[in-house]
């Protein structure tokens, strides 16, 4: 999922405009992609590209190192996994299951810190934690629905 947002932001930067720069780096889990990520943002963010070599030098050039670089070169020719062309509705998905799988594991962390916390000695910590626990699920919800095509 990681690879095909990057792909999405190097290719398709038109399509995947603000959606994609919404998208923190924290989303991503490898390092490489976080630099990727960040060089796409350097370069202006996707809502700023146009698609073409001239954009895909450019993020080339926000990378720090030749492994990022060589990289973005993959990503800028590989194939993406959409059924047809690349459209909003794919583009929604993608990052939208990305997304998810951030906020899965935002909420795996906290539910480490609910089970730490005594809930007879600390209630309202405890309540604080619990509620955004809560609000995580019901954001992870509405991630899984757009994920799965129901806008």
């Amino acid at each position: 999922v990681e690879r095909e947002a990057l792909k999405l932001g190097v290719q398709q930067p038109v399509l995947a405009g603000p959606l994609f720069d919404a998208v923190d780096e924290d989303a991503y889990t490898h390092p490489v992609y976080q630099a990727i990520r960040r060089a796409i943002e350097a370069a202006g963010g996707a809502v700023a590209g146009t698609s073409g070599p001239e954009w895909v030098e450019k993020v080339m050039q926000g990378c720090d190192d030749l492994f990022a670089r060589a990289s973005v070169s993959e990503l800028a020719v590989e194939p993406l996994h959409s059924p047809g062309e690349p459209d909003p509705r794919y583009v929604t998905m993608v990052l939208a299951r990305l997304q998810e799988l951030a906020v899965t594991r935002q909420i795996q962390q906290l539910k480490s810190r609910v089970q730490r916390v005594n809930p007879v000695e600390e209630p309202d910590e405890h309540a604080r934690l619990f509620g955004e626990l809560v609000a995580l699920e019901q954001h992870k919800r509405g991630l899984r629905e757009q994920a799965i095509g129901g806008l």
